[in-house]
């Protein structure tokens, strides 16, 4: 079993969002859609799963009491037979006519007049599988220490643009090279390519200033054959599992308990991992049943929303 101090990572939190407070007690629940726990290149012209398509992980939270909601589920009038409460039962079809729903409208006004806080996480697979490239070369360069994260973020922002753009010969760019398991030897050619791609863009005004920046240490980056980031990984492999997603909650908000629904795949990993802060044993989570718990059932119809 691996053991895992969080108090590096809180830190390291608090430097990258300094005027956030994480120390508030809250209790979150937790449920998830579109999990399909790995993305990986399959040929020189996709991926195994669409790219198009979010992993969202959130629910409610709420902070002091546990809130009684018998009268919400007394006013949504479901079957009685509903023996787990889901976004299909009070909606269907696509985002729009979701929104005609009677028993969707009486939900979400419930729920923004009670004392329940939403929340939740977003997760594009492309973005996620290409930022690495952005914070590799941020890595070999010499202005590392002086950019600021709206910066950064600004760069990522760019290349993932430009990367949508292209998918097609980015596609095959990255399936020609193993990535994100560049060698490196093949460093250099891999930058050439990359940029060359983007070369029509770099006149034009939103793209301008994103661009020549990570092609400036991009280049710096060749000269040390080195995408650390994108090297000594799986061949393909884009994305492993979600399990980060749900940790990052877990530690950033060390105060708070976290209900989460059952997923055997999380379950694994986080059995495998001791907690620890500042030394001593650490646990601020739990997994249930949704069946069991009304407020993991109220995150489904949330998230899958």
């Amino acid at each position: 079993m691996q053991q895992l101090e969080i108090a590096d990572l809180i830190r390291a939190n608090q430097l990258m969002n300094p005027h956030l407070d994480f120390s508030t007690r809250y209790t979150f629940y937790y449920d998830e859609t579109n999990n399909f726990r790995k993305l990986h290149i399959i040929n020189e012209q996709g991926f195994n799963n669409s790219i198009n398509s979010n992993f969202v992980l959130g629910g409610f939270l709420y902070e002091n009491d546990k809130p009684n909601l018998d009268s919400l589920v007394t006013g949504l009038r479901l079957q009685p037979t509903i023996t787990e409460i889901k976004l299909k039962h009070l909606a269907k079809g696509d985002f729009l006519e979701c929104l005609k729903s009677s028993k969707l409208d009486y939900f979400l006004n419930y729920m923004l007049n009670s004392n329940l806080f939403a929340h939740y996480s977003s997760i594009n697979p492309l973005y996620y599988s290409i930022v690495d490239i952005v914070d590799s070369a941020i890595l070999e360069s010499s202005v590392m220490g002086q950019l600021d994260i709206g910066f950064i973020n600004g760069l990522k922002d760019t290349l993932y643009r430009l990367c949508k753009l292209e998918l097609p010969r980015v596609t095959d760019l990255f399936y020609r090279y193993q990535y994100p398991n560049i060698k490196s030897n093949q460093v250099l050619s891999f930058i050439q390519e990359l940029t060359e791609l983007f070369s029509d863009y770099e006149d034009q005004f939103e793209f301008h200033l994103g661009l020549t920046s990570i092609k400036q240490m991009l280049k710096e980056a060749t000269k040390k054959n080195s995408l650390t980031f994108v090297m000594d990984e799986e061949d393909h492999v884009l994305m492993k599992d979600f399990f980060h997603f749900y940790f990052r909650l877990i530690y950033t908000f060390k105060n708070s308990e976290h209900i989460l629904d059952r997923e055997e795949s999380i379950i694994y990993e986080m059995n495998g991992i001791k907690l620890t802060h500042q030394g001593i044993p650490f646990q601020n989570h739990e997994f249930r049943d949704s069946k069991s718990d009304l407020l993991i059932q109220l995150s489904d119809v949330f998230v899958g929303l």
